[in-house]
């Protein structure tokens, strides 16, 4: 066994652990069905490699094995971040479509096997499978593949950019996850992605190098597999919330003094009744509070504070923490008391938030100024 083996088998244990976690888990949220679901894809793709590695493809009934999974894996992410964001998703019949691709490639797949199972010899194996068009079939799966990931990544990055716009623009609860960790998923299929086109292309010309090639390609997916099953269990607990869409139109206003009396009144609410210390606040409260409309209040709050509702009443919150620091320490509080305090309700929130915000951490900042 090589190193290169090892690798591969690490990832598979570690996928095959945190999908049965996450499986566990999967009646406080559906979302972690899914994600089990695309982690355990992925480990069965990674038998591939192993096939060929170990030199088991050549041992009767290895060979030819039906263990192409690669066009479940897209839906089964995308269902993960529609049911990850929304409460209410379900998994309704009319969704089972998007797997038709997969069975048709997967009832191929057992249809050779179960050909080439007539005889234990490799060399007619491959005649039966060249017959059945084997080779060709599986070069249009690859691009087949490239374009299905591609196309759901889109509707993915969709969702995503738009429950973070409904997250900055309508609620400042820190307990609402800003889904952070799924960017680098997201980037980890884009790559695999890319590097899968990159290699159809120097398969043209540079067939030496292919082995090396396609193994650097599993060796990442394994490391995908790792990432993944550490921060789908970590996030195994984080329950969507409900949240609508309404992408709002800028609106133009000639009355500069309504925009004067929206910004007075905000800050004389901030600094005199600190309504940010709500760690519940959302803009439709704010709206209500002021007698007004929501777009107009957005709208406001973007233009003259250069910064979205979500980002200023978190940004007030950290000024609200700096000053009790500064003028009456820590009360016999600890820090993540006196963050809830001033309207955080999330830890990892606020020690992120803080420091994007001041630039440096609660704990170097006491030391600073103490």
């Amino acid at each position: 066994m090589s190193f290169f083996d090892l690798l591969i088998i690490i990832g598979v244990v570690t996928g095959i652990i945190c999908s049965i976690l996450l499986f566990k888990k999967s009646n406080k949220k559906p979302s972690n069905k899914f994600l089990g679901l695309g982690i355990l894809g992925f480990v069965w793709l990674n038998t591939k490699t192993l096939l060929h590695s170990l030199n088991l493809w050549e041992i009767h009934g290895f060979g030819f094995f039906p263990n192409g999974i690669e066009l479940a894996l897209p839906p089964l992410f995308y269902f993960y971040i529609l049911a990850l964001i929304h409460s209410k998703f379900e998994f309704t019949k009319k969704k089972w479509l998007h797997f038709i691709p997969f069975s048709i490639s997967q009832g191929y797949a057992i249809i050779v096997y179960i050909a080439t199972m007539q005889t234990p010899l490799l060399f007619e194996k491959d005649l039966i499978a060249s017959s059945l068009y084997f080779n060709d079939i599986k070069n249009f799966e690859e691009y087949l593949i490239i374009l299905s990931t591609l196309v759901y990544l889109y509707f993915a990055y969709k969702h995503i950019k738009n429950y973070k716009y409904w997250l900055s623009n309508n609620t400042s609860d820190t307990q609402f996850s800003e889904l952070i960790f799924l960017k680098n998923i997201f980037f980890g299929f884009l790559f695999i992605s890319i590097y899968t086109i990159v290699n159809l292309i120097l398969n043209q010309f540079l067939d030496n190098s292919y082995y090396w090639r396609w193994e650097l390609n599993h060796l990442i997916i394994a490391i995908l597999v790792y990432y993944m099953g550490l921060v789908g269990y970590k996030n195994s607990e984080l329950v969507p919330q409900y949240f609508s869409i309404k992408l709002r139109r800028k609106i133009k206003r000639t009355n500069e003094k309504i925009d004067l009396d929206i910004i007075d009144t905000l800050n004389s609410i901030f600094e005199k009744d600190k309504i940010y210390l709500n760690n519940k606040l959302s803009l439709q409260e704010l709206a209500k509070m002021l007698d007004m409309n929501e777009t107009i209040l957005s709208n406001t709050i973007n233009a003259h504070y250069n910064k979205n509702f979500r980002s200023l009443i978190n940004e007030l919150r950290v000024r609200e923490v700096e000053n009790r620091l500064l003028n009456r320490g820590l009360d016999n509080l600890s820090l993540l008391g006196l963050a809830k305090e001033c309207g955080f309700n999330s830890e990892a929130s606020f020690y992120r938030i803080f420091k994007t915000t001041t630039g440096s951490t609660p704990k170097q900042f006491l030391k600073t100024h103490s």
